[in-house]
Order: C-alpha cells, then structure tokens, then sequence
C-alpha cells in the first residue's frame, strides 16, 4: 500500500503551518518554539523559505491544544527538525 507523504499547503504564521495528505488538512503548530512577537514577520519569511509549498514533511505529534495538533516539523531531505533549526537561528525560544 502507498501512502502519500504529508506537505505543507500554507504557512500561516510564525508558528502554524497547514499542512495536506490528499485525504484531509490539518492546522499543525510547531512544537516547543515560543517566537517573539517582534520578530513574529521575519520568523514568518524564514519559515516559508525553509518549507515552500509541497515540501514533504514527517510530522512527529508531541500533543495538541485547542484541537489543533502540537509536532516537529521534519522535511524529508533533512533529518534536522525545523523546531531545532528555528530555535537555533535565534527565531524562537525552546519551550520544551
């Protein structure tokens, strides 16, 4: 059985991402980043210049918070998580 890779739709803020599988959509929100609202526009040009549209991800579900689900965020090129990489260019604090 095939099954289809989850990719990213939209980023919709600094920390939200909607996210496909042909089946349904899911609003995502990005595990352990806490962004600081003045940097909230700059995160937002990072983030969808790390994860254009249908970029393949892996979604590694860490909860969720008012039904939307809480994950890392994995592009399949990559075995670096876009949480680990925000908090590393000084986008985000981790939370976790």
């Amino acid at each position: 059985m095939e099954v289809d890779a989850a990719e990213i739709l939209q980023v919709t803020s600094s920390s939200v991402l909607l996210i496909g599988d042909h089946n349904r959509t899911y609003t995502v929100k990005l595990a352990c980043t806490e962004i600081s609202p003045d940097l909230e526009e700059k995160s937002q040009k990072w983030l969808k210049k790390q994860l254009p549209r249908h970029t393949k991800v892996n979604l590694k579900p860490k909860g969720s918070v008012d039904g939307i689900l809480v994950a890392k965020v994995i592009p399949f090129d990559s075995d670096i998580d876009i949480n680990e990489k925000y908090i590393n260019e000084g986008f985000a604090t981790n939370k976790c």
